[in-house]
């Protein structure tokens, strides 16, 4: 436990920098309005442009797992201010095993990201588990790319959901079990979590990924009033699904956190449990709930190792039955 706990701290640390080194770059780059001639910039930049990738949608997906392109690598590196990211070149069998989950996505997901996933980039020493960024072709066609902290080969999927679980308690007591024997590594969850967002921009599950990119795409903010499921705005959901205690929901630092105190889980893993939701993560706003559902699905269901979090004296939870058949239902429809 202690281990875990000192992950928990070093990822909080360093995803405190990123999040707010990537919330500052978005507010100096996104200004709002965004006026023409800085969408016009933003649109130029290498990183955001398809032909620069020398992508070839008949690769096999095992194939795109590799090292970062050089520019993109660069960009990463500045952005984040971490001019020390490596990119990592697999051994076959990492490779074999990030190729192998792509069988555990709808074949129709799948399929989509056949024509359109440009890379699954590994990076040494990255901030965060992962990220994911849609690229742009000349016909306005949509790619995108993921990437994957290295960091997630040498951890346990439980070691890796504890972090980000952990993080959100002042105080501690809060830790994931997913098993324990034969677990997956920790890398998978980042795999399944950045692959669904990568979906999400090329093919659209929620009504957008990010406010920024719709901006950017359309020339003009996104409607603040707008439904997708059981949610009633981008970040809020419908009255008869949220809580008090949700506004407190942070991760990794983020925002000044944690924002929740280690004897306040009891009462928020209750109202999760009645909830449509299948984590804490999920519930902060739609693009990670439609993200969320998909993590619990290829663990819970593909995997078939449902994973408990356990709290305080004795406390457990597992999503609820709304937001299990909510899972269920986004994987179906994704089958069609």
């Amino acid at each position: 436990m202690k281990k875990i706990l000192k992950i928990a701290a070093a990822v909080s640390a360093a995803l405190l920098m990123a999040g707010l080194v990537r919330f500052m770059y978005m507010r100096a780059v996104y200004p709002e309005p965004m006026s023409p001639e800085k969408r016009a910039e933003l649109l130029a930049q290498p990183v955001l442009r398809a032909e620069n990738y020398g992508f070839d949608p008949a690769s096999p997906l095992e194939n795109r797992i590799g090292p970062p392109p050089v520019f993109l690598l660069n960009w990463l590196r500045t952005l984040d201010q971490r001019p020390g990211y490596k990119g990592y070149t697999p051994t076959p069998a990492q490779r074999r095993m990030i190729g192998g989950w792509f069988a555990l996505m709808p074949g129709p997901m799948r399929a989509v990201l056949r024509e359109r996933l440009i890379g699954v980039y590994l990076v040494d020493g990255f901030l965060g588990n992962g990220l994911s960024n849609m690229v742009l072709g000349h016909d306005g066609s949509r790619y995108a790319w993921v990437v994957l902290n290295t960091s997630g080969f040498s951890s346990t999927l439980s070691e890796t959901f504890t972090g980000r679980e952990a993080s959100a308690f002042r105080g501690g007591g809060v830790s994931v079990d997913c098993g324990g024997v034969n677990e997956p590594p920790g890398v998978f969850y980042t795999f399944f979590h950045e692959m669904t967002h990568a979906y999400d921009y090329v093919q659209g599950i929620t009504p957008y990924v990010e406010r920024e990119w719709e901006e950017l795409l359309r020339g003009f903010p996104p409607e603040k009033k707008r439904r997708w499921d059981v949610w009633a705005a981008y970040e809020t959901p419908l009255k008869e699904h949220d809580s008090p205690l949700r506004g407190r929901i942070s991760f990794y630092g983020i925002g000044g956190g944690p924002l929740l105190d280690g004897s306040e889980a009891p009462a928020i893993y209750a109202w999760l449990e009645k909830s449509p939701f299948t984590s804490l993560y999920g519930a902060q706003n739609w693009a990670e709930d439609a993200v969320e559902l998909m993590v619990y699905n290829a663990v819970t269901d593909k995997l078939g190792r449902p994973c408990v979090i356990k709290y305080g004296a004795g406390g457990k939870f597992t999503p609820g039955p709304a937001a299990a058949a909510r899972a269920e239902a986004l994987y179906n429809r994704l089958s069609r």
